[in-house]
């Protein structure tokens, strides 16, 4: 493949339709939803915050520009070496791929709460206390740089390169929707399989029984496979158990737990110690 082929693929190619539809149902839900909170007092945005969330939203998509080019090249060259079979791309393997797709998804996201390297770069998604639409996009676009290896395996199994890549954004797309307080319940059937706005609000908050739970993207099977789920009851209270010490400062919300690592390193007396409280739990204590 060529790099003008290679060019094709990254910015004409479906997933560039698929953001495009992305974002105009981003604007519109974020604008429905703000409609209503002010209409009804709901009081669901705040200016500084929401500013926050958009500004990290648009230096993540910056990012992943350039990001999704690394990602297929890389893909493309675990496929050279290690594809075990060529998956050809019909409703069965798109399906699978969604499924597989979610569950890696799933374990990521899971390792992005319990080990503390992960934990910080992470960590900016959950440190606002308002959760609506916009919180969504609220994140660190430095998980980008590893982000794509976790993924290989799908590339390694044979599916296309492109559709993995696709699949994986249609999935961030579902989450902008659960990203709400407007929404109360879907239908039973629906709350059983897929993740909802009551399952993910479960994720946002602090609350002590709602700490580590509902994991998975568009499904929510997994949670409920591996023990993580929890169900909505008491009302959520967002935000981090500790907050950034400067809550709307763009900088303090990408590197404080960083920063907070590299303190405790400083004062580590072992390479135990180091890899603890680099890669160990992030309540660890020495």
């Amino acid at each position: 493949m060529n790099l003008q082929d290679l060019f094709h693929k990254i910015f004409a190619s479906p997933q560039s339709t698929a953001q495009a539809i992305a974002t105009v149902a981003f604007i519109s839900l974020l604008a429905v939803e703000l409609i209503i909170s002010l209409r009804k007092n709901l009081k669901l945005f705040e200016t500084k915050d929401t500013a926050v969330n958009l500004a990290l939203g648009g230096l993540t998509s910056f990012v992943k520009v350039f990001i999704k080019g690394t990602t297929l090249v890389f893909f493309y060259w675990v496929q050279s070496f290690w594809k075990i079979t060529d998956i050809p791309n019909t409703w069965w393997s798109i399906l699978i791929l969604f499924l597989l797709n979610d569950l890696i998804f799933y374990w990521y996201h899971r390792i992005s709460h319990e080990s503390r390297f992960f934990w910080a770069m992470h960590v900016a998604h959950h440190s606002s206390e308002i959760l609506n639409t916009s919180t969504a996009i609220r994140g660190n676009f430095l998980h980008f740089f590893y982000r794509f290896v976790f993924w290989s395996p799908l590339a390694l199994l044979g599916f296309d390169p492109i559709m993995i890549v696709l699949v994986d954004e249609i999935s961030f797309y579902y989450q902008m929707y659960i990203h709400t307080e407007i929404i109360h319940k879907m239908p039973r059937w629906f709350e059983f399989i897929f993740n909802t706005p009551a399952h993910h609000r479960v994720h946002h908050a602090s609350n002590a029984q709602y700490i580590d739970k509902n994991y998975g993207a568009i499904f929510i099977i997994w949670d409920r496979l591996f023990g993580t789920f929890e169900e909505e009851k008491e009302k959520p209270v967002y935000g981090l158990t500790k907050n950034p010490p400067k809550r709307n400062s763009i900088f303090s919300i990408i590197t404080h737990e960083l920063i907070a690592i590299a303190k405790d390193v400083r004062k580590a007396k072992s390479l135990k110690e180091v890899w603890i409280y680099i890669f160990g739990r992030p309540n660890a204590k020495m």
